[in-house]
């Protein structure tokens, strides 16, 4: 079982022409997963209703031009790069260097306007052995996940996304200056909600 599952995010662009292009980076830990265990060269996506039914869309490819897929569709692997950060002692922790690798998948499918909207789902285990806020991780898996609502359907509309990540760690009982904002391609009011983090 491959055990290093650190993170990740997906979005969407609408490109025109119920074309959309799906973006997913995956993070990977590469020293703390139990087994080595690389990314996956093929990455299967799938994707559904509101409903959570699969269901049938094209996959804009040049060798099969107009193909339809039941269901699924998968993108293999293009690049990868390390991020490596060093725990310091502000943090009053011994243990050596974090390391996160990160990498990109992205292609382009065609969703005809259905009422509610798709949801595309990528599903990987597991957890990185060393987490103790998580029951068993290493029988837990992470959700990707990104929501094609019916309004981006009728509208052509694109996903926000987040201008950075947050640091890979922070020091507990410590405060954390953090410019979490996002983006909007299309220029639509963005609105934030905080929570107490557990």
């Amino acid at each position: 079982v491959a055990t290093h599952v650190a993170g990740g995010t997906m979005t969407y662009r609408c490109l025109g022409n119920d074309r959309y292009e799906i973006s997913m980076e995956f993070r990977r830990d590469c020293i703390n997963g139990a087994d080595s265990a690389p990314f996956d060269s093929i990455a299967t996506f799938g994707v559904y209703d509101n409903l959570f039914n699969l269901v049938t869309f094209s996959v804009e490819d040049s060798d099969t031009p107009g193909v339809s897929f039941a269901g699924r569709f998968q993108i293999p692997l293009t690049t990868n790069d390390t991020l490596i950060e060093t725990l310091t002692t502000e943090c009053n922790v011994i243990s050596g260097d974090v390391c996160i690798q990160r990498t990109l998948y992205r292609d382009t499918i065609r969703l005809p306007f259905i009422p509610g909207g798709y949801n595309v789902v990528y599903q990987r285990c597991c957890r990185n052995v060393i987490l103790n806020n998580i029951v068993d991780p290493l029988e837990t898996g992470a959700t990707f996940f990104t929501c094609v609502t019916e309004d981006a359907l009728e509208e052509c509309n694109s996903q926000p996304e987040f201008v950075q990540w947050p640091d890979v760690y922070v020091c507990t009982n410590q405060a954390i200056d953090f410019d979490h904002s996002a983006v909007d391609p299309d220029g639509d009011e963005l609105v934030y909600r905080l929570c107490t983090p557990s």
